[in-house]
């Protein structure tokens, strides 16, 4: 029995000489803080503001610089056409001759009596120069009646100015069926034949022809309200057509309506195109680029320079040798470049390459290149 406490302190001496050789020969690990070695360059870039230009892509619609419909403007029937689709005509060029046979008797009853009322005047002008001569002999002709015949001159005269303005107007009619080109173009739609009837037009009633200047056309774009105040007057617009694959047209903003449409909330805008070869037609539909200048500058960072991780996106902006890390959000991306938006200024130095090694705080040396 007493030997029982001699062994059990012997095992427990030799317990705790084995623990003590365990700490011995493996002490703790530490993590270090940063995998990356304090003596190390990285390479920083400074961060830049500028103002940057954007292209705002929208659909559209070519449509002539002139267009018109042209009817006759009295009722008649078509005569003869001297035009039709897909002929070029000139300003004042005659398209078609109608036939009203009550407008040309019209017209010959008015000069009818033009004629009388001039020949009245005559007679009347020439009896009044007559008694005025007489009436110089002292009591050959009486005031009265010297007085009577001027008064008649006066009437007739006014008598034969109201038989030219009946002529005249009569005249108009008859010239309204003779149809004239309004302006040089092309004729694009012809809906009746020599014989058909004519009449002043009407809801549903088609036009004689449809003439379209095709030398200079508009296109027409709707603007969404957003970019309203950042198209300009005269700014270059490039657009396309699918008529003409792998090509690009241009012109330039010429108008801007001025007003939203409360319906489609745009704002209306015309770009003239010339189209001197008449390549281009009325009708196509084109996707238009339209410049968009920002008013405000951003700042914008390598797109290598950001972190993105699971809680967070953020740069690394260095500051008198030590590494921030700065929140940011991201926005349009050009050329390699990313607008950022974030606590972030002009000529700030920021690591090109942004990684998640670097702490922050953490001592670092870069080279701004």
């Amino acid at each position: 029995m007493p030997a029982r406490p001699y062994f059990l302190l012997l095992g427990a001496a030799s317990l705790l000489a084995s623990c003590s050789s365990n700490s011995t020969t493996h002490p703790t690990a530490t993590k270090p803080e940063s995998e990356v070695p304090a003596d190390s360059q990285l390479d920083a870039v400074y961060v830049t503001a500028t103002q940057p230009a954007e292209s705002l892509s929208l659909p559209g619609e070519l449509e002539s610089y002139f267009q018109t419909d042209i009817s006759p403007r009295v009722s008649a029937y078509v005569q003869r056409l001297h035009a039709d689709i897909g002929d070029h005509v000139r300003q004042g060029q005659r398209l078609a001759d109608l036939d009203a046979p009550e407008l040309t008797a019209a017209l010959n009853e008015a000069l009818s009596k033009q004629k009388a009322a001039e020949a009245v005047f005559q007679s009347s002008r020439g009896t009044y120069q007559r008694l005025h001569q007489t009436a110089r002999t002292a009591g050959a002709v009486s005031p009265l009646q010297l007085a009577q015949a001027r008064t008649q001159v006066v009437t007739d005269s006014l008598n034969v100015a109201a038989a030219r303005s009946h002529y005249n107007a009569a005249k108009q009619m008859t010239d309204y069926l003779h149809l004239n080109a309004p302006f040089a173009g092309v004729i694009t739609e012809r809906n009746l034949s020599p014989g058909a009837a004519v009449g002043t037009g009407g809801p549903g009633t088609l036009p004689l022809f449809k003439l379209r200047q095709l030398s200079r056309l508009r296109l027409r774009v709707a603007v969404p309200e957003a970019y309203v105040a950042e198209v300009h007057q005269g700014s270059p617009v490039q657009f396309s057509v699918k008529s003409f694959p792998g090509r690009t047209f241009t012109g330039r903003i010429t108008r801007i309506a001025g007003s939203v449409q409360a319906a489609t909330r745009s704002e209306q805008v015309e770009i003239d195109i010339p189209n001197a070869k008449e390549e281009l037609k009325p009708g196509m539909f084109a996707s238009a680029s339209l410049p968009i200048m920002r008013p405000q500058s951003s700042i914008f960072v390598p797109k290598s320079a950001i972190v993105t991780t699971a809680e967070r996106t953020y740069v690394i902006r260095v500051t008198q040798g030590h590494a921030s890390l700065v929140d940011i959000q991201q926005g349009d991306e050009n050329n390699g470049q990313v607008q950022v938006f974030g606590k972030l200024k002009a000529g700030d130095v920021v690591l090109r390459t942004g990684t998640e090694d670097v702490a922050e705080q953490q001592a670092v040396q870069v080279m701004v290149r």
